[in-house]
């Protein structure tokens, strides 16, 4: 069993308030409270094991919840073991009940082939390539699930209660499999919804929406740049770790052929200086990964998200001008008809007529329930949004910090070191 730090010492997520863009108000909405103000629930991935070996191996991961006053929670704690593929499978089924209703569903960890193969076939329980992955991955579950806990509206769903709760394995999510018949699916749906995007266009009327995808396209602008750049960062300072460490051996070998008692002890004490420094400087390096980077690609994870999002209502709006073209066409017929002075399909003429006119009420009816749920996911990742950077960047720093004053501990360690020589 291996231990994974996960570095992330969110405090409980509280109820949010939704935001409001300039020149719009909130949306009045009628949901009820889904649970008390008092109610809290924190997620955490503390551990990680591989299981089986060959091509029946893969990794769990222990899933711990902690609850009080939760709806639907008896015990105030919780331990389960879960597949990646578990996870994969509570996302796809929230997908299925929530996404095409408005609500935003957080996205899952994406699949790896090459963490899948290395799992697979790599024998040896300490390799770092793979606990470091496996961390990564933790973490990447971890937020998953905390983002779903901070939603009024999926916390109480029954999937992820029992994805939390039951300590019995689930049943296994076929559809999770790329070569499954429901994945081969999934690509066809993607690739329908890209042809959709290109063949259809929307004239948008309502100012907040199309206020609001022309601030996502900023938001996701100005992220990606921001996460190119902190991965820059996080590459030269892997650099700076290996020419640190070349410069410790070399400051070593020159220690040890130095005639001088003196200064061969002083390179000495300066070659464990540079070590310490050299595995600060790795230290730093996964905290740049693992606080700021993979924050960065949450947020730019939950913006594409909500393009597709914001993409269901436009799909709705195709139904809803299907519809009303439907209805034009029977109303043309029956004027024909009426015209023609037959009386033999009257009456079905008229069910028609009444069906489709009633068909576009209900999509209709559809299209703005749908528009004012969006409005209202989106205003509260406004929210979320402004207050997860704050605490991703004051932790980062924090951290950062630290780092500085272990450096400056090593550099005033190593200072008597340079009084002794000039004392001789």
């Amino acid at each position: 069993m291996t231990s994974v730090d996960l570095h992330l010492e969110d405090d409980l997520p509280q109820p949010s308030i939704p935001a409001k863009l300039s020149f719009t108000e909130n949306p009045d909405t009628n949901e009820p409270s889904s649970y008390s103000s008092d109610s809290q629930i924190e997620i955490v991935i503390k551990q990680f094991e591989k299981k089986g070996e060959g091509m029946g191996a893969y990794i769990v991961y222990k899933v711990v919840t902690a609850t009080q006053n939760m709806q639907g929670y008896i015990d105030r704690e919780y331990v389960v073991w879960r597949r990646f593929s578990d996870f994969l499978g509570l996302h796809e089924k929230l997908v299925d009940k929530y996404f095409y209703k408005g609500y935003l569903v957080p996205a899952a960890p994406e699949k790896s082939i090459a963490a899948l193969t290395r799992t697979k076939m790599n024998t040896s329980v300490d390799d770092n390539t793979n606990n470091e992955f496996a961390e990564r991955r933790a973490r990447g579950l971890q937020r998953f699930c905390r983002r779903i806990a901070r939603h009024p509206k999926l916390v109480l769903d029954c999937d992820f209660r029992d994805f939390l709760t039951m300590t019995a394995s689930l049943p296994k999510a076929n559809s999770t499999v790329a070569l499954s018949g429901a994945g081969v699916k999934r690509i066809f749906k993607t690739v329908s919804d890209v042809f959709s995007k290109m063949a259809f266009h929307m004239d948008e009327n309502d100012r907040w929406f199309e206020a609001a995808q022309q601030q996502m396209e900023d938001m996701e602008q100005n992220l990606s740049k921001l996460l190119r750049a902190v991965e820059s960062l996080s590459s030269y300072r892997r650099e700076l770790i290996s020419g640190t460490d070349s410069f410790s051996k070399a400051l070593s070998m020159l220690s040890s052929c130095e005639e001088n008692t003196t200064l061969a002890r002083c390179l000495s004490h300066l070659t464990e200086t540079y070590e310490n420094i050299d595995q600060l400087h790795g230290v730093q390096s996964d905290k740049d990964c693992a606080l700021l980077a993979e924050g960065i690609s949450e947020q730019l994870q939950i913006i594409y998200t909500l393009k597709e999002l914001f993409f269901e209502r436009v799909k709705i709006w195709q139904n809803w001008q299907a519809a009303q073209q439907n209805l034009t066409r029977k109303r043309e017929m029956k004027a024909r008809h009426e015209l023609s002075g037959r009386t033999d399909r009257t009456n079905q003429i008229i069910a028609e007529l009444n069906s489709a006119e009633k068909a576009v009420d209900e999509v209709e009816k559809e299209f703005s329930e749908v528009s004012k749920v969006i409005r209202g996911e989106y205003e509260t990742f406004l929210v979320e949004r402004k207050n997860d950077m704050n605490d991703t960047f004051k932790q980062y720093l924090q951290e950062l910090l630290e780092t500085q004053k272990q450096f400056l501990k090593c550099w005033e360690i190593f200072a008597p070191e340079t009084q002794s020589i000039e004392a001789t």
